[in-house]
């Protein structure tokens, strides 16, 4: 079934972006791993909300899987996918070298549904009447590559750079990207007779790809390059180094221009794409630009009242907790949240008030002073 990111957020299409913020923190606050420890659906469910509000509080990516959406809803058969091609057109959400998936980070740009597909088949797709071509065999951009990287609750908060090592394709250094052996000619490629794709029908449309043999150049080498085998391409392995801002939301992306797959026919590299995974912290749990967490202070302190430490992003601090103070209190701390978009949230604290389990006459007649001022206040 194709995933559909407003059921799954539970707002409608015409939501605001301060309906869509305000939805995905209740959810986000309720399915989070660490109010949740060992449930692994609330963990699975997270991870849903979490990739439904990455699309839609984009506005570049709202508006591209609006117009997929829409379009799948008329009996195209996908779903928009942020790891992949909508599902619906089968060998077409193929990978490329080392498994990786054309992506909808690949859609950013493109102004309609057909250049959706012929960027990413570089082809001619046949949509009734509307038949729009272009040369197979020009310059063509790489695929992009996806790599994931997992960052600390701490290096999320401050901002971090990171060495990540990749393994990519780059053009063959004896043949340039030919696959021919240096000196020797080329030869119409046989599979696509030197049109560069080949045609595959789908349904009621068809779709070219590029085509395999040849990899989209219409030519194949009479000597294949003895370095590469005539592919025109080698794998390397390669560092790069990655400046993450700080508060990047978790399962945000990435993009390093020209560090993806080769282009073709001369055409410039794809582009790598990083998935960023913030590991949860123990103490605190991020809601937004906020950050809340749970303290502990004895049946004494809250009857009496207590001046405790609270750590926070930047160090400890005092929070005064006034007398007769009920258990589930929660306190703000103003402007010690996560600093991410020009705006920096704020810390709450919830006191738990620890009330022993053989409390003694002491603690019995404190326990009795808390409940009787609750239940004034009630």
């Amino acid at each position: 079934m194709p995933k559909d990111y407003y059921k799954t957020l539970g707002i409608a299409e015409n939501a605001s972006d301060d309906e869509l913020k305000k939805v995905y923190r209740r959810l986000a606050k309720k399915y989070h791993p660490d109010a949740n420890a060992g449930d692994k659906a609330a963990e699975e469910r997270f991870k849903e909300i979490s990739e439904a509000y990455s699309v839609l509080s984009d506005r570049q990516k709202r508006s591209q899987y609006d117009q997929m959406r829409k379009f799948g809803s008329s009996g195209f058969g996908g779903g928009f996918r942020p790891g992949g091609f909508p599902g619906g057109f089968g060998g077409f959400g193929s990978s490329q070298g080392n498994g990786v998936r054309f992506s909808s980070e690949d859609l950013g740009g493109f102004g309609s549904l057909g250049d959706i597909f012929s960027s990413l088949f570089g082809d001619q797709v046949d949509f009734g009447k509307r038949r729009r071509r272009r040369p197979s065999t020009g310059r063509r951009k790489g695929s992009s590559f996806a790599a994931k990287l997992e960052i600390t609750f701490e290096e999320m908060v401050k901002g971090i750079s990171k060495t990540i090592k990749l393994k990519r394709e780059t053009n063959c250094d004896k043949c340039s990207g030919t696959g021919v052996e240096p000196g020797v000619g080329k030869t119409v490629c046989p599979q696509c007779q030197g049109r560069g794709m080949v045609a595959q029908s789908v349904g009621s449309f068809s779709v070219s790809r590029p085509c395999p043999r040849c990899l989209g150049r219409g030519e194949i080498a009479s000597k294949p390059c003895s370095a590469c085998g005539g592919r025109g391409r080698q794998q390397v392995s390669q560092k790069v180094s990655i400046r993450i801002p700080a508060g990047i939301e978790h399962g945000a992306k990435l993009r390093l221009k020209n560090l993806g797959q080769p282009g073709v026919n001369g055409g410039p590299n794809g582009d790598l794409i990083v998935t960023i995974y913030v590991q949860p912290d123990r103490f605190f749990q991020r809601v937004g630009n906020d950050v809340v967490c749970k303290v502990p202070i004895s049946l004494k302190q809250a009857v009496d009242g207590a001046k405790i430490k609270v750590r926070t992003l930047s160090g400890s601090v005092v929070l005064n907790v006034p007398s007769l103070t009920a258990d589930n209190t929660k306190f703000k701390l103003s402007g010690l949240g996560i600093a991410g978009n020009s705006k920096r949230g704020n810390q709450y604290v919830t006191v738990r008030v620890e009330v022993p389990e053989n409390p003694s006459d002491e603690e019995k007649e404190l326990l009795n002073k808390l409940m009787s001022e609750k239940n004034v206040n009630a």
